[in-house]
């Protein structure tokens, strides 16, 4: 990065008025038709608005989101280094509160250097220790006691239905919550990020949820995820134990339901390719790993960066203070990471879903994990047909998650009984 003197720059983001809204990005027939026109117009680096009249930077190169997101002492993870916060220009209402407070919350996901690494050590420790056979059955039991809730035949949503329940359901399950709890959270997480009135409240009532249950778990013990995170040395009270889960959660609410909901749709949608995995010449895996490079179900992730001075990028004048979202979506498609043959890509995973630097997601490999069972747990269980032409599908207006509203399908029970549990 060029690092600038001067004053003014040929763009500058406070300078710019009527930006594309960054939703219009994830809720078109065409992931990347949006991305084109602001590329055309202004590089690999655009301004957008996050919400009306919050501005930020959308950088949409490969190389510049790995430079970016690898360097924390240049562009911050804290939102106490944005400057619509130490300006006081944004509303106490915004939407965007729920992933940028004021005061960041006792967790990785917020801070950088010293402090991330002290509250990240507890994720990596305790997601490490986590067995593939412990994810494995807790995926299992949450997949079949939805399935047999359908019912033998009918009509069901594989967005409202499966998508959003199972990979949820599982987490919740790792983390040890009860059921009612679980229901309550996966509500509250959907508000936290769909940029309504009502992320507010749902973010304070999550919070709650879960100080009781870490207090709970230190109080009883157990051999659940939380119960690691309580033991873990590297935490110094509850709140840094609750803030931390909130994140895996989070996570599971938005990225795992995109990523199962977007899978289950191209082996419903593309018949090439659900040919290929049918006759065993791809594994599901390849499936899945299409979608993080064709969808990219966090499309632009909720992770901006924070200019810590002043800098030139593709153009355009950061100011020291001002937000860069990554838009891995866009940047997938960079045509320096591709082969221009989608077949001899397979298996290629230099894709940015799970980031790059010291954010990266810890959790790659269960929500690799989570997403592989139950898709295949339901495939194996239900004979499925899409009740509507994929271009008829609408998508959700996040600006940070890329899937289908719903997924409309007619079903048949492929087998004569669903309270088993089988092995994948």
């Amino acid at each position: 990065m060029e690092r600038v003197a001067v004053p003014t720059a040929p763009v500058e983001l406070t300078s710019l008025k009527g930006l594309t809204p960054l939703s219009a990005t994830t809720g078109g027939a065409d992931s990347q038709e949006i991305y084109n026109v602001l590329r055309g117009r202004w590089g690999v680096v655009a301004p957008i608005d996050m919400e009306p009249g919050v501005p930020a930077w959308l950088v949409m190169g490969h190389a510049e989101i790995c430079e970016i997101t690898r360097n924390e002492a240049q562009f911050s993870r804290d939102p106490r280094n944005w400057r619509w916060h130490y300006d006081g220009l944004l509303s106490e209402r915004s939407a965007l509160l729920g992933i940028s407070p004021r005061e960041p919350r006792s967790s990785s996901y917020h801070h950088d250097g010293e402090m991330r690494r002290r509250l990240r050590e507890p994720l990596d420790d305790g997601l490490a220790a986590l067995s593939e056979k412990t994810v494995v059955a807790e995926v299992e039991e949450v997949s079949m006691r939805l399935i047999d809730g359908l019912g033998p035949s009918g009509e069901a949503d594989l967005v409202r239905d499966w998508s959003k329940k199972v990979g949820f359901f599982a987490v919740t399950a790792l983390f040890g919550f009860d059921q009612r709890t679980a229901d309550q959270m996966m509500i509250d997480a959907a508000h936290m990020m769909d940029h309504t009135g009502e992320a507010a409240e749902a973010r304070d009532r999550m919070g709650r949820n879960l100080i009781a249950h870490v207090r709970n778990r230190r109080a009883t013990g157990g051999a659940d995820l939380t119960s690691t995170f309580v033991r873990h040395k590297s935490f110094h009270d509850d709140r840094e134990v609750a803030d931390s889960m909130a994140v895996p959660l989070v996570a599971a609410s938005e990225f795992l339901t995109a990523w199962i909901a977007l899978t289950l749709r191209l082996l419903l949608t593309d018949k090439r390719f659900a040919a290929r995995w049918t006759g065993g010449r791809i594994a599901l895996d390849d499936a899945l790993d299409e979608v993080l490079w064709r969808e990219a179900p966090a499309a632009n992730p909720p992770l901006p960066r924070y200019a810590m001075e002043d800098l030139e990028l593709d153009g355009k004048l950061i100011r020291k203070g001002d937000a860069l979202v990554m838009a891995v979506a866009a940047a997938n498609q960079d045509p320096l990471v591709h082969t221009g043959d989608m077949w001899d890509e397979v298996g290629n995973r230099a894709h940015l879903a799970w980031g790059v630097g010291p954010h990266r997601c810890p959790a790659s490999r269960q929500a690799r994990i989570i997403a592989r069972v139950a898709i295949n747990r339901l495939l194996t269980e239900l004979d499925l047909e899409l009740a509507v032409e994929d271009h008829d599908l609408a998508w959700v207006p996040s600006p940070w998650v890329r899937h289908p509203q719903s997924l409309p399908v007619r079903y048949e029970r492929a087998r004569s009984s669903g309270t088993e549990i089988y092995q994948v």
